[in-house]
């Protein structure tokens, strides 16, 4: 997989029917793992279009995330938090150092 900044991850394998329960809104949704990302969990397009979400930024940063539940037409709208250290990591092998960071 490609991140946004160039950075390519090999998926570890797909973990199917995943249970990612928002509030009282449970969908099922199909997950890429991935070894040490820098998110906790990246939702795309397939969970927008399956929960018909809505972001609103506001000028002070904060931003709302509002979906629905596909099944029961329950809405729920979830203030997100500012980003801090990543809390789920996978411990492996040590990285090769990046070429692009050496110094001549």
């Amino acid at each position: 997989m490609e991140s946004a900044n160039g950075d390519i991850n090999l998926s570890l394998g797909i973990a199917r029917n995943v249970p990612l329960s928002v509030g009282p809104i449970t969908v099922f949704m199909q997950l890429h793992v991935v070894r040490s990302p820098a998110y906790d969990i990246l939702l795309g397009r397939p969970f927008d279009v399956l929960t018909q979400s809505c972001i609103k930024n506001f000028r002070n940063e904060d931003t709302i995330l509002t979906i629905e539940d596909p099944n029961s037409n329950k809405v729920v709208t979830i203030p997100t938090l500012r980003r801090g250290p990543t809390r789920y990591t996978m411990t492996s092998q040590p990285k090769k150092p990046d070429f692009r960071m050496r110094r001549s």
